[in-house]
């Protein structure tokens, strides 16, 4: 199995998906994922910059067009305990979100895999 060609596969229907249904980019989805996947549904924008690989301008263009969206999907934030870090914070609105739009992304990997494809990754995943 080349794997570079299974992946480039699934991001561009990933891609896809977020590009035509909700407008959104690969980074988007993924920074979303990671605050969504953390117990609090906040990070430190220093953990975020590493995690999603971007420069922290970058990364503070990515927050900026997410706190603009119309929803308000995410929020930047402080800590009284911390006061010298910015967090992203996925909102409530971001948070149905996110669910919604992993559904989405799923149903649309899957319909892009080929029964090879599925076989192979459940030999990686075994």
């Amino acid at each position: 199995m080349s794997f570079s060609k299974f992946h480039n596969r699934t991001t561009r229907a990933l891609d896809r998906i977020l590009q035509n249904k909700y407008h959104l980019g690969v980074n988007d989805f993924y920074l979303m994922v990671f605050l969504n996947e953390n117990e609090e549904k906040q990070l430190r924008l220093s953990q975020l910059q590493h995690m999603v690989g971007l420069s922290q301008s970058a990364l503070s263009r990515l927050i900026s067009r997410l706190e603009s969206h119309e929803m308000k999907l995410v929020e930047r934030a402080g800590r009284a305990e911390d006061r010298r870090s910015v967090y992203a914070k996925l909102t409530v609105n971001g948070q149905k979100f996110i669910s919604e739009l992993m559904d989405d992304a799923g149903e649309a990997l899957h319909h892009s895999l080929s029964e090879k494809d599925m076989k192979n990754l459940r030999v990686f995943i075994e």
